[in-house]
């Protein structure tokens, strides 16, 4: 037997390792599993070129044994093993570039909360003394005669003996500390290979108990405990449509039908099979509005978990989707939880992306009554992808559908066809917080008369939606509000008509702005299209809404101070009073305070807040005093 001491400063990197990288101890079987399934990988590569290699010990599995009396958990595979000089350099040097350097790297990661260590450093093995106080390993290699034993506590030595082993590959005997002795137990050890190792292609066995009908044990019996052929690795024809079903029920715990799943196996540059689930309902155990969720599809790199919730390989706005994906080509960093390269995992995310998107676009034209089942829980989330992607967001866009002025839902696409004149490459909309407020908008009255269709946009989420959907594919987005709508031509008469109206009602519009104050309002205007309304305030074109405004202050962002414009009806009865007191007394205090009460109006109208509400309701009283008179 020989001691040997770790490398200089090994302890703190063990005390690091175990406390600091894992955030879930669970993880420790998955690693042991993980590094078994890779010597038995290189075991039958060698075996391709040496055909005497394997010999007798050809039907390569894992086995697992456990002992609850001593807290015992024994892993054993028949891979490649270790000569005395591999299990040195495996096993008693933590990191290839030496454990300084991989300690400063691994402080500096966690205090910048970086991961930057990806790929660098091997170190899976020593999860184990998250559980253990003591671990051993037995191993045997082809290359040498001898087998050794490796014992360590984890903390600054090691030992190194000789080994009765006499077959070829890897025991490694876990002595499991007593705060997580549960570990031994049967169920927790298939739990967690169900949990994280149940797809690895190698068969996975333990001595499972056996009992009669009275629960009395009356035996073991070595069992598999994985499955090994994941569903996603199957060709789609070999899938029957119930096991997709069964799959997605165990994977998400909704026992309701999805929309639709996406199966794809994709091989390039990148490699991956993936198997994506479209909800058509609401997950009762999923809060789909809260975008700081564990969201994203599970990883697995060759048959091993490697995270529950890979949020890199979809956009957040697809926090909906749940699935699986798998590939080989993403290298892992010491605790395969944090992944190394970006620029595969971008790859894999655009076709993920762009597949979900495809597949929507399918059910939404042929499977159409689901589909709008799957918009009443998720068209937000869908709202949000138009806000979030630079490119393709008009195929978003084209996914969303939306209540207009007519009590129909459309997609736009379909509001384009259902134009009458498509010459003008408009689509009107209104947006406000609520669908009582956009239908209580005067702007609405003209296109009521003329009988156009106007897209309301009255969810929360319809205020970033309409700040960077400018137009869809050739047609404008237009609010109700813009300056140059004509919905019907004027005579010539008519039109000037509108232009006297303006020159005669210019001086009292100059009052009402100084009355009202120029903090508040930028300008008084004319606009003889609101219907019988009195008036509306409009906001001026490239401005924020005030809807947008009050969500962005709310979110803490800067805003600047924002003027409105005030638009006062002239076929109004009480603007026409207005007018006529104003010819009488510039200075008349009932032309003041119905010049004040217009805009306060205008103001309720689209639910804004009124800064003197207690003088509003006193004038209010004035009128109404006057009225009973």
């Amino acid at each position: 037997m020989t001691q040997h001491n770790f490398e200089a400063e090994t302890g703190k990197v063990l005390e690091l390792l175990t406390h600091s990288i894992y955030s879930n101890k669970e993880i420790f079987l998955r690693e042991l599993i993980s590094n078994a399934n890779d010597a038995i990988d290189k075991a039958r590569i060698k075996a391709l070129t040496d055909t005497g290699y394997l010999g007798d010990n050809s039907e390569f599995q894992i086995t697992l044994r456990r002992d609850e009396e001593k807290n015992l958990l024994i892993l054993e595979d028949n891979g490649v093993g270790m000569s005395e000089d591999e299990l040195h350099k495996n096993l008693g040097t933590i990191a290839k570039s030496g454990t300084k350097e991989f300690m400063d790297k691994l402080k500096q990661a966690k205090e910048n909360a970086e991961n930057n260590l990806i790929g660098q450093f091997g170190v899976g093995f020593y999860s184990a003394f998250m559980v253990a106080d003591k671990v051993e390993v037995e191993t045997k290699s082809n290359e040498s005669k001898k087998a050794f034993k490796w014992t360590s506590d984890g903390k600054s030595a090691y030992e190194v003996s000789d080994s009765n082993k006499t077959s070829r590959g890897t025991i490694i005997t876990l002595y499991i500390d007593e705060a997580n002795k549960e570990l031994v137990t049967e169920w927790k050890v298939k739990d967690l290979i169900k949990k994280y190792s149940n797809y690895v292609a190698v068969p996975i066995k333990m001595d499972i108990e056996q009992k009669d009908e009275e629960g009395k044990v009356t035996g073991v019996q070595l069992e598999q405990l994985n499955d090994m052929k994941s569903i996603w690795t199957k060709s789609k024809t070999s899938v029957k449509d119930e096991e997709y079903k069964e799959f997605y029920k165990t994977l998400t715990m909704d026992f309701k039908e999805p929309l639709a799943h996406i199966h794809n196996n994709v091989e390039g540059v990148v490699s991956y099979k993936s198997l994506l689930y479209i909800p058509k309902d609401k997950n009762m155990f999923v809060n789909m509005d809260d975008p700081n969720r564990e969201f994203g599809p599970k990883l697995y790199v060759k048959n091993v978990l490697i995270l529950d919730n890979c949020k890199d390989l979809l956009p957040v706005w697809m926090r909906f989707i749940s699935g699986v994906v798998e590939t080989s080509d993403i290298p892992l960093n010491v605790s395969r939880e944090l992944l190394q390269s970006n620029s595969v995992l971008e790859k894999i995310k655009k076709g993920l992306t762009k597949k979900v998107i495809w597949e929507l676009q399918k059910n939404l034209k042929n499977n159409s009554e689901k589909y709008d089942e799957f918009l009443v829980n998720y068209a937000n989330q869908l709202k949000e992808g138009i806000y979030y992607e630079q490119e393709g967001k008009a195929d978003i866009a084209g996914l969303v559908k939306f209540e207009t002025l007519q009590g129909k839902k459309v997609t736009f696409d379909e509001y384009i066809e259902s134009l009458e004149n498509k010459e003008k490459k408009d689509i009107y909309f209104i947006a406000g917080k609520s669908k009582t407020e956009v239908l209580g908008s005067p702007y609405l009255e003209q296109f009521r008369d003329a009988k156009v269709d106007v897209i309301l946009m009255s969810d929360p989420v319809d205020q970033f939606v309409v700040q960077v959907l400018k137009e869809y594919k050739e047609y404008t987005l237009k609010s109700v509000t813009a300056d140059d709508i004509v919905l019907t031509e004027k005579s010539e008469e008519e039109t000037k008509k509108t232009e006297e109206t303006k020159k005669d009602f210019s001086d009292f519009l100059e009052l009402t702005k100084n009355t009202i104050g120029s903090a508040k309002i930028e300008k008084v205007e004319l606009n003889e299209k609101l219907g019988s309304a009195l008036g509306a305030l409009k906001t001026p074109t490239n401005w924020v809404d005030p809807q947008m405004e009050k969500m962005m202050r709310a979110m803490g962002q800067a805003v600047p101070e924002q003027k409105r414009i005030l638009e006062l009806n002239p076929n109004n009865a009480l603007v026409q009073s207005m007018k006529e007191e104003f010819g009488k007394d510039l200075k008349s205090e009932k032309l003041s305070e119905m010049m004040n009460y217009s805009y306060n109006q205008a103001l309720l109208l689209e639910w804004g807040e009124i800064e003197d509400m207690a003088g509003f309701v006193q004038l209010l009283n004035k009128f109404a005093g006057k009225y009973m008179d």
